[in-house]
C-alpha cells in the first residue's frame, strides 16, 4: 500500500518515503531553535485576527521552547480588552495561530504533538488556496478549500478529519457565498489514549486521487479527492468551538498544543 511503505520510512529525515515514487522531503521544522523562524512561518494574519464568537489570536501566545512549538489558550487579560476587540466580538479568549508563509501541494504531511487537555480544539490543518488573489477570493465565482489534518479536543479524547468548500466571497470566520456540498466530508474517531498525556504522530496523505488520514501510522480515514487541487497553507492553531463542543472550564486555562516538529514529503 503506497501510504504504507511511506510511513514505513518517515522516522528517517531527509531520505524519500519508500515506495513514493517523485516524492522528496521538501520542508522540516523540529522547533529546535529559541524562537520562531519568521522567514518560514507567520503568527498573525491580518484577515483572521480572531473569531467574533468571543477570541482572538495572540501573538504571545506562539513561543518555540524546549524542542516544540508551543500554543497557548488563556483568558484574555485586562490589557487586551480594549474598545476594538470587545467591538469585534473578542472579549473572552486568547489563542493562537501559526500558519506557513509558502503554499505547499500534493505530498504526505506529518507531525508529532501533544494537545492540551481541554476542549479547546487543537488543529492542524491547510487552507486558504486564494491567499494571494484577492481578487478572486472577495468576490462571487471561486471557491477557498480547507482540508483540516486534524481537530483534536484532548479532554474528550476525539478526532476529527474533515474537508470543506467555501463558496466565494469568503472571510476567515464569515461564509458569504455558501458551503459546497461535499460527500464523506468528515470523520470522528474517539482515541484509545489520552493526547494530552504524550506526543504522538499524525499524518496526512494528499494526492490528486485520494486523500487520507493517519494517526501513529495507522490510517483511520480516507475519501477520494474530488475537489482539493490547488496549494495550500499549513496551520497550527488552537480555538474555541462555541457551537460544536461548547466552552472550555475557565479554570482549567492556560493550556497549550505543543508541536515537537513538522515535516512534508512534496509529490
Amino acid at each position: 500500500m503506497l501510504a504504507a511503505a511511506m510511513l514505513a520510512a518517515l522516522s528517517a529525515v531527509g531520505a524519500p518515503p519508500q515506495g513514493f515514487s517523485g516524492a522528496k522531503i521538501t520542508f522540516s521544522d523540529e522547533f529546535d531553535g529559541g524562537k520562531l523562524d519568521d522567514s518560514v512561518w507567520t503568527d498573525w494574519v491580518s484577515s483572521f485576527q480572531g473569531r467574533k464568537t468571543g477570541f482572538l489570536f495572540a501573538r504571545d501566545n506562539v513561543a518555540v521552547s524546549g524542542g516544540s512549538l508551543n500554543l497557548t489558550a488563556r483568558l484574555m487579560r485586562a490589557d487586551e480588552k480594549t474598545e476594538e476587540n470587545l467591538r469585534r466580538g473578542f472579549d473572552t479568549y486568547a489563542m493562537a495561530y501559526v500558519r506557513r508563509k509558502q503554499k505547499s501541494f500534493y505530498g504526505y504531511y506529518e507531525c508529532r504533538a501533544k494537545t492540551m487537555a481541554s476542549k479547546v480544539c487543537n488543529a492542524f490543518w491547510l487552507y486558504d488556496p486564494l491567499s494571494d488573489k484577492p481578487e478572486c477570493k472577495f468576490r462571487i465565482g471561486d471557491f477557498s478549500e480547507e482540508i483540516d489534518m486534524f481537530e483534536i479536543f484532548g479532554s474528550l479524547r476525539e478526532w476529527y478529519g474533515t474537508v470543506h468548500c467555501l463558496k466565494t466571497p469568503y472571510l476567515e470566520g464569515i461564509v458569504h457565498g455558501g458551503v459546497m456540498a461535499l460527500t464523506n466530508k468528515s470523520c470522528k474517531v474517539s482515541l484509545s489514549f489520552d493526547p494530552s498525556a504524550e506526543f504522538h504522530v499524525y499524518g496526512f496523505l494528499w494526492t490528486k486521487e485520494r486523500l487520507a488520514w493517519f494517526v501513529d501510522g495507522r490510517e483511520v480515514f480516507s475519501r477520494a479527492n474530488d475537489v482539493f487541487h490547488r496549494p495550500m497553507h499549513v496551520v497550527f492553531d488552537c480555538e474555541v468551538m462555541y457551537s460544536w463542543v461548547g466552552e472550555p472550564d475557565k479554570s482549567s486555562l492556560p493550556q497549550v498544543f505543543s508541536i515537537d516538529y513538522f515535516r512534508y514529503w512534496a509529490l
